[in-house]
């Protein structure tokens, strides 16, 4: 794994790509990049439980006190968590395919599902001048960091964003993000679009050599 800072940060010791999608549904997806591409040329960012865990509390969907509680939970339930952590990555395709309008009916109807019961285990909440949904005030799950994610999938599902997704063209990525501009083409334009110009650059001097 390259160590490049300008796309990866560092949660709570775990490395994960930088955020770049503009909304924490769509940051799960980008946990995997190459997407569209052959199963050896994908990367794979969630290895493990804790970096699961650590997603949620990049994206501030799970605060820290729930963060520690989570971590000592799942180093106890190692299977549970790796359990939680298949779904993740199971669902995690599904919801790449249903932004991306690639999926199957069963596909739509399983995160559909996934994303009601995620919202039916979160409370609603008075937040400042408005509300917001939250996890809870009880002890925490482990599905809670996913729970917290599907819940942000479903608001995106159901908004005008959702016309709004894009996907990174650059080799090897396939990252999504929002485009509310109308102009967005990169994940991010110092990583694949500068790879994309170095590209052409080649094949133009490649081709004035013949």
């Amino acid at each position: 794994m390259s160590r490049d800072a300008t796309w990866w940060i560092e949660v709570d010791g775990r490395v994960l790509p930088r955020p770049v999608a503009g909304h924490p549904g769509l940051e799960l997806v980008n946990t995997r990049s190459g997407w569209g591409q052959r199963w050896d040329l994908r990367q794979e960012y969630l290895r493990g439980y804790p970096w699961l865990l650590a997603l949620a509390r990049a994206q501030e969907v799970v605060d820290a006190a729930r963060s520690e509680d989570l971590a000592r939970i799942a180093s106890r339930h190692p299977r549970a968590a790796e359990a939680e952590l298949r779904r993740a990555v199971d669902l995690r395709r599904d919801v790449h395919d249903v932004v991306t309008a690639r999926a199957s009916r069963t596909a739509r109807a399983r995160l559909a599902q996934a994303v009601s019961a995620s919202r039916a285990r979160q409370v609603l909440v008075e937040d400042g001048d408005g509300f917001s949904w939250s996890l809870p005030q009880r002890p925490p799950a482990l599905g809670d960091p996913l729970d917290a994610l599907l819940a942000g999938v479903g608001e995106l599902l159901s908004s005008p964003d959702l016309a709004r997704v894009r996907s990174c063209p650059g080799r090897d990525c396939g990252w999504l993000f929002l485009d509310r501009s109308g102009r967005r083409r990169w994940c991010r334009m110092s990583v694949c679009g500068n790879r994309a110009k170095q590209a052409r650059h080649v094949e133009r001097t490649r081709g004035r050599g013949r």
